[in-house]
């Protein structure tokens, strides 16, 4: 049983920031509203992009109903950092959470979320593990992809399985510090996508710590379909590479590799025709990839069978393309060559008005 201490008011700002959830709004403020947690001691925070589903309904009625937890805000940009911001500039709370609409808790994630910021209070944002879940086939095979080492590199808050906590470079449906923000500033609203990156490259600069820890567990619901996971992908892509100039470093070893194999393959099927030795390395590396490919899908096929497995295969793939020709299409972007100067000052009259 957690302790909390009488002295402390608000604890917690749950923030959570939509755009066309109806599929998921529901059970996702259900969750929120009935954790075992103190309800007096946290806030919760709807901030709406315009969605054009039930989206903005639902909240209503829920509204109705806890008129006294929940208070909702219109985010007329529709990007994600935009109401990131309004939302911590209306929140009230010592810890500040951010939760994806695409996504569920358990009812006791706040109560483990606290007891991790009290045992670490250096941290300056904690947080938990992933799992990936998806519906339908596509979404089962997606869900696969996207909590495997091929799929998404060494980011520990989705591939990890066993008990296991300590420091990392970033923390997925974080806590943070109230005064993290008065320290390093809000979200940059100049990048649509990937703001957290910038952020917390922001934060790992200015000496704060991100802490995982494996008792505080979420699901993530993928993408259902190929199209719409080879748009995220694509999208993540692009956006990873701005992000990456903008915050001078975002970028870890796994951000690199999609945007690397695609130009590789690309360098390597030119020169191919000009020259043998391209040739061999060319199929070398396509037969090392394919290996990977076979040996990485393989799990899926011992658990559901035969079915699986070539699907699995292609899901890979097209997640490995799309985001690595994502990451070429940032690197040409306006957003990525863009002038420096203007948006510095766009960020900093973002982070003026969002402080008023």
């Amino acid at each position: 049983m957690i302790h909390i201490n009488q002295k402390e008011d608000l604890i917690f700002s749950f923030l959570l920031v939509v755009r066309n959830e109806e599929d998921y709004i529901e059970n996702l403020l259900e969750s929120i509203l009935h954790q075992d947690f103190p309800h007096d001691r946290y806030e919760i925070i709807i901030i709406d992009g315009e969605s054009t589903d039930r989206t903005p309904e639902l909240v209503e009625a829920f509204e109705r109903r806890y008129p006294d937890r929940i208070r909702s805000y219109m985010n007329p940009r529709k990007i994600l950092a935009t109401g990131w911001n309004i939302g911590i500039q209306h929140s009230r709370g010592r810890y500040v959470i951010r939760v994806d609409g695409h996504s569920q808790i358990p009812r006791d994630f706040l109560s483990r979320t606290y007891e991790v910021a009290q045992r670490v209070p250096e941290a300056a944002c904690v947080g938990g593990v992933i799992e990936s879940r998806g519906t339908g086939f596509w979404g089962e095979v997606n869900a696969y992809v996207y909590s495997h080492p091929f799929g998404v590199g060494n980011s520990k808050f989705r591939t990890t399985k066993n008990k296991w906590e300590g420091y990392v470079d970033t923390v997925p449906y974080a806590a943070y510090k109230r005064e993290v923000f008065e320290e390093v500033g809000y979200f940059d609203e100049n990048l649509k996508r990937n703001e957290d990156l910038e952020m917390h490259a922001r934060v790992r600069r200015a000496g704060g710590k991100f802490f995982l820890s494996t008792i505080i567990r979420s699901t993530y619901y993928v993408r259902n379909t190929l199209p719409t996971l080879m748009q995220k992908s694509f999208a993540d892509g692009k956006w990873t590479l701005v992000a990456s100039k903008r915050g001078m470093g975002v970028l870890r070893g796994r951000h690199f590799i999609p945007f690397i194999v695609v130009m590789a393959t690309l360098a390597f099927t030119v020169a191919s025709f000009f020259s043998a030795i391209a040739w061999y390395t060319f199929l070398t590396l396509m037969g090392t990839y394919t290996t990977l490919l076979l040996v990485s899908s393989w799990g899926l096929k011992k658990e559901k069978g035969w079915k699986y497995f070539v699907p699995t295969m292609v899901s890979f793939f097209l997640l490995h393309f799309s985001r690595g020709v994502g990451s070429a299409a940032g690197l040409m972007s306006r957003e990525y060559w863009g002038n420096e100067r203007v948006y510095e000052e766009r960020y900093d009259k973002n982070v003026t008005n969002a402080a008023r």
